[in-house]
């Protein structure tokens, strides 16, 4: 059991050493185009730490909890405070079926308390983009997990396209779309998803969260 232990949390390591690659590539990728577009992420009235955005990756939520588990006690209690608080209004707003922004529990003084564990989301959100599905994701599903989407089955349809966040659409209308393809980020992390899930968990487990319901609700 001892031996056991040992060998999944060298392959954990191994695993968050992928994952930790991969967010260098993202973060690389998305200066390198914000740059260009000549857009600075500094906040604005409609800010995206206030919205509602789930995360389907367990790795994910793991690498974001080792990071939290490294804060300050203090910290932490006022940051899980504020994330329960977060799941109560949400829950209400959603019981009267209302849509509701509010602050991410890891954004305090107006900086995220976690930004090196933040989640890929987090990173790539902001400008236009474009994204491949694969051939073996519906987008009328929400049941099929990320670690079930086979990274080499791309479909040849034609790519989904995003626009950006308001805060930057002057500047985007004003370059035109610049090349941004999520695909290869997405690919790679359904394969990082997947190797965590076989080698260290040991079965599928499907996960949907939001940050706040990740640091009220730490079991998995």
């Amino acid at each position: 059991m001892v031996v056991e232990s040992i060998l999944m949390k060298e392959s954990e390591k191994k695993i968050f050493e992928r994952l930790e690659n991969l967010y260098c590539e993202m973060d690389s990728a998305w200066e390198k185009i914000a740059s260009l577009y000549g857009f600075i992420c500094n906040g604005c009235d409609e800010n995206c730490c206030e919205s509602e955005f789930y995360h389907h990756t367990l790795i994910e939520k793991k690498y974001l909890l080792k990071g939290f588990n490294q804060l300050p006690t203090p910290q932490i209690i006022l940051a899980t405070k504020r994330a329960k608080k977060v799941c109560t209004k949400r829950d209400i707003a959603a019981k009267k079926q209302e849509s509701i922004r509010i602050m991410c529990p890891l954004n305090q003084d107006g900086k995220c308390i976690l930004y090196k564990y933040r989640p890929m989301i987090c990173r790539l959100h902001g400008i236009p983009h474009e994204l491949v599905k694969p051939a073996s994701y519906s987008s009328n599903s929400n049941t099929k997990p990320l670690s079930d989407i086979n990274p080499i089955l791309i479909s040849d349809a034609n790519p989904v396209l995003s626009s950006g966040c308001n805060a930057g659409s002057e500047l985007f209308s004003a370059k035109g779309y610049i090349k941004f393809d999520r695909t290869p980020f997405y690919s790679e992390m359904a394969a990082i998803e997947k190797e965590y899930l076989t080698t260290v968990v040991g079965k599928n487990v499907r996960n949907k969260q939001t940050i706040a319901q990740m640091l009220t609700k730490i079991s998995f």
